[in-house]
């Protein structure tokens, strides 16, 4: 490891980089991380645009998604929760209501074993999933936790797949009774983990962006919610109002640190996935990583991205830009966090070791190298940073993504190290273009 010192002309900051090849890891669900990535699958939106929406394994193959909410229990009839997968499960259960699902079955441990959290969701924009009083709440949780998570009933849709957990994506009815099936799931059957992937279950909210949300109110202040994926679309808080008052991602923070009962909830910016998939707050890549930036610098309980729904999400590509800038970003945020106290030291991760140092397409290959000898192990790291502007006494964010391409050549326990610096984009907290160039900066090489 070695050290590369660039100097700005309000902050020192202080790089380290390694070159090494990578190591393969595990790969986890964590419901705390600031870069999760979360779809909804089941209903095959993308069909209304002339696409279909994959089997749920194919959501599951790289590590653009890290949680998928099969959507949805759209009804509560007497009691029982009645699931709509559009084209991809149709077979009951003989004399039942319930859907039988072998492939989606296969799918779901298939994807947890790959470290994805699956979880179901009760409600959607239409259907009948009014639970008005307690009893009803408790006879619910009872009916989910038997039919989808660590019970066993007999006409389990998924079979033996046990799901991670519960959202309630409630936009209309009345819904009194679902403060009490939280309180059940949580208390009568969330005492141990799922058996399948040993973390404990979730439990999920996707609250509308006006506050409060008028058909989650009473949830919102008096249930314990693991993450809520707030749906900034379809209504004046939008992602259209990004940069105004009206976007009041604050104000669902706010009730994060204030007001919810667990204090270590997790909020996550929802999102359309595509042309298609909302009526309104239609958001491009490139505009949508500026708001992550944003988002991750400035929020401790920001948690990341939820998509509607994973067909549109990865036909347009939404969904793995946006995981490369939650990486991106989040790994620079301590990086961010001490450049503006003036001092910064972060760890950026190499790029394999390769016979020939690569630079990034998106990058121009302006960066130039000192000879070494042929066996010497080189590779690039690409690295963003967001930078606090140490004298604007406000505290506003200038949101200015660095991209740089470093090669480093090591030479022994000697090394030399040459770097070139490239803008690629700059913007102010509103957005705005911020003529390039500014910051200056000035790169010093280790010392031998």
């Amino acid at each position: 490891m070695q050290r590369l010192t660039l100097l700005f002309s309000t902050t020192l900051a202080v790089v380290y980089v390694t070159c090494s090849a990578l190591i393969p890891s595990v790969y986890a669900f964590d419901r705390l991380s600031k870069t999760n990535v979360v779809n909804y699958w089941g209903q095959n939106s993308v069909s209304f645009s002339g696409g279909t929406e994959g089997d749920l394994i194919e959501y599951c193959q790289d590590n653009t998604v890290d949680a998928l909410v099969i959507a949805f229990i759209y009804q509560i009839e007497n009691g029982v929760p009645i699931l709509n997968l559009s084209k991809h499960c149709s077979d009951k259960y003989p004399g039942t209501p319930h859907l039988r699902c072998p492939k989606i079955e296969q799918d779901i441990q298939a994807c947890q074993a790959r470290g994805k959290a699956i979880l179901i969701s009760i409600g959607g924009a239409s259907g009948s999933h009014a639970v008005q009083d307690p009893a009803q709440g408790r006879a619910l949780a009872d009916q989910v936790w038997q039919l989808f998570l660590g019970g066993s009933h007999a006409t389990r849709p998924f079979g033996n797949a046990i799901l991670d957990g519960v959202d309630l994506d409630l936009e209309s009815g009345q819904n009194a009774g679902y403060v009490e099936f939280v309180s059940a799931l949580r208390t009568n059957y969330f005492k141990t983990t799922n058996n399948n992937n040993a973390r404990p279950y979730l439990v999920t909210a996707a609250p509308q962006c006006p506050y409060p949300d008028q058909a989650m109110k009473e949830m919102l202040a008096s249930s314990s919610f693991d993450m809520v994926f707030v749906q900034f679309y379809n209504n004046y808080c939008g992602m259209q109002s990004y940069g105004t008052p009206n976007f009041n991602f604050a104000t669902w923070h706010q009730w994060a640190t204030s007001t919810s009962v667990n204090k270590d909830v997790r909020v996550l910016l929802g999102v359309p996935g595509g042309p298609g998939a909302a009526g309104s707050g239609i958001i491009e890549s490139t505009q949508l990583n500026t708001v992550l930036a944003d988002l991750v610098a400035r929020y401790d309980h920001f948690g990341g991205v939820m998509m509607w729904d994973a067909g549109i999400a990865h036909k347009s590509g939404l969904a793995s830009s946006a995981k490369t800038q939650l990486k991106n970003g989040s790994a620079m945020r301590s990086f961010d966090h001490h450049a503006n106290n003036n001092t910064a030291t972060t760890t950026t991760a190499a790029a394999a070791a390769t016979k020939k140092a690569s630079v990034s397409p998106t990058i121009p290959a302006t960066t130039a190298s000192k000879a070494s000898p042929a066996a010497a192990p080189t590779g690039t790291v690409i690295m963003s940073a967001h930078f606090r502007k140490p004298t604007d006494p406000k505290g506003q964010l200038a949101h200015r993504t660095l991209e740089s391409a470093i090669t480093h050549r090591y030479r022994g326990d000697r090394p030399t190290a040459t770097a070139t610096f490239v803008w690629t984009m700059a913007t102010d907290y509103m957005g705005r273009p911020i003529k390039k160039g500014s910051p200056k900066w000035s790169l010093k090489k280790p010392s031998a």
